[in-house]
């Protein structure tokens, strides 16, 4: 039982149940006692408008004893025979300033008061705005009243017949309470909206949590390791789009998990492939001085042959050493890019220098098809320039001998386009889509022995950081074409 007070006591609903409750009985007692004390004026009101006319009536009634005197015993006879028919008026007579000079009550505890002037000014004006209060004589709090003019004495002095009238509107009101229809009735009903009021509130607010529980336990699940959890949003509210938010969120981890786990995927298929890449040019390399150091004479051929292997294979070694170096760099997606302003086409021509010497052997024409005098981009130079060798590297080695391989530089509205085209072996239509995945190699490079996958997802790589979008166009047996778009330079003020 303590467990469960507890667990209430620490839920939204619990919380949002009592302030609702606590709030509607502050509020019921409030409005019943604004109902009440506006009832109380009401009865007041109504008490003192059938008693408007009282005190002329009594004036009448009392003239003869008046005009013996205010205090005269003929009009304390008439007096004490009011009261005899009706014991709640108390009687007074004031003189113009409204100070009680006659008092017709048991107690005369009313004698020397002075009523406001202005109360029994306001109430004799043609329409009083009732009810009119005024502090009675012998009264503990302001009360209702009836009063007259009259003329009192042989002088005839002014002054006014005072009739307090608190006393039979209190009782009246404590009876209409206690034995009214309508008291009831509203009461009842009163009661009845409280208790409806209460139940829909704790309805509404149990279904309204209970949507906030369903998020909570898809978010404990998924805390838990269910990645798949989702929940439904099936209505466009604040709670609808807190679902929506927290979909989006898992989706997004999901996508990163997924994300972590393909990485981590390629990460060991890496350390494999690139055993494999090392151990081959190293296993040659180690063979061949071997070979030289096990002869005390080697032919002047037999000496070129292995010089030249172990050349080739140092290449092999360099370029996966700067592939994993560029790759690296492109991995730290924090470091910003060095752009700069150069000329593309001065580039080319450095990259087709560089490759030239091993066109010549592969015997593959290179050259560079465009002007010279082009407008300069604006770029990472370090990255471009890798990018571009591994292009013209991959269409070397894609190109059987007697092909060619060009570097065509156009002028288009965005910026300079560079394609690299050769006359190679192609790719696949269902290799497309796939050669610029890390450690992808299509079944040509794989059949020779050569790459590591990482070229061209370098290249698509490096257009990425630049905003630009590498485009491959390939035909097996035909060639193909790489090509990639690079910004102007930005004059200042431009």
């Amino acid at each position: 039982m303590k467990n469960l007070l507890r667990r209430l006591g620490h839920s939204l609903y619990a919380r949002i149940a009592v302030v609702y409750l606590t709030s509607l009985l502050l509020l019921s007692v409030a409005a019943a006692w604004i109902a009440i004390s506006q009832f109380d004026q009401l009865g007041r009101e109504l008490q003192q408008r059938q008693a408007l006319d009282l005190a002329d009536n009594l004036a009448r009634v009392m003239r003869p004893g008046l005009d013996a005197g205010a205090d005269s015993d003929a009009a304390r006879q008439i007096a004490r025979h009011i009261a005899s028919i009706n014991p709640s008026l108390s009687l007074y007579v004031l003189d113009t300033e409204g100070e009680v000079i006659a008092d017709f009550t048991e107690s005369a505890c009313g004698s020397g008061y002075r009523v406001e002037r202005e109360s029994l000014e306001a109430l004799l004006g043609e329409a009083p705005m009732l009810p009119v209060l005024a502090a009675t004589p012998c009264g503990e709090r302001p009360g209702i009243f009836s009063v007259a003019r009259i003329t009192h004495g042989e002088a005839r002095r002014p002054g006014y017949l005072y009739v307090d009238l608190n006393s039979a509107s209190h009782a009246s009101m404590m009876a209409m309470l206690r034995t009214s229809s309508i008291t009831r009735t509203l009461v009842a009903a009163g009661l009845l909206a409280l208790l409806i009021s209460g139940v829909f509130g704790l309805v509404w607010f149990a279904l309204l949590t209970r949507r906030f529980s369903q998020l909570t336990t898809a978010v404990q699940r998924f805390a838990e390791g269910d990645y798949g959890e989702r929940v439904a949003v099936p209505r466009d509210d604040e709670i609808g789009h807190l679902a929506g938010a927290f979909n989006d969120m898992a989706g997004t981890i999901e996508a990163q998990l997924e994300a972590l786990r393909e990485t981590d995927r390629q990460r060991r298929e890496l350390v494999a492939n690139l055993s494999h890449d090392f151990r081959t040019p190293l296993t040659s390399l180690r063979g061949y001085a071997e070979l030289l150091l096990a002869r005390d004479e080697v032919s002047p051929g037999e000496r070129r042959r292995a010089l030249g292997a172990i050349l080739d294979n140092a290449d092999r070694l360099t370029r996966l050493a700067q592939q994993l170096s560029t790759q690296a760099r492109l991995d730290a997606y924090d470091r910003p890019l060095q752009c700069e302003p150069f000329s593309l086409a001065e580039l080319a021509h450095d990259i087709v220098g560089e490759f030239q010497q091993q066109a010549r052997q592969l015997g593959v024409s290179l050259e560079v098809i465009g002007d010279p005098l082009q407008p300069w981009v604006e770029a990472d130079l370090g990255l471009i320039d890798r990018a571009l060798s591994n292009l013209v590297e991959n269409a070397l080695h894609a190109t059987p001998e007697g092909g060619s391989v060009r570097l065509e530089l156009g002028e288009e509205r965005e910026g300079i386009r560079l394609s690299v085209v050769d006359s190679g072996i192609g790719i696949a239509p269902e290799e497309l889509s796939l050669v610029t995945q890390r450690f992808y190699r299509t079944r040509g490079s794989q059949a020779r022995g050569e790459g590591s996958g990482l070229g061209l997802s370098i290249v698509r790589e490096i257009c990425e950081r630049h905003g630009t979008t590498l485009s491959i166009d390939s035909h097996e047996g035909v060639g193909t074409r790489v090509s990639l778009l690079l910004p102007y330079v930005v004059e200042p003020g431009a």
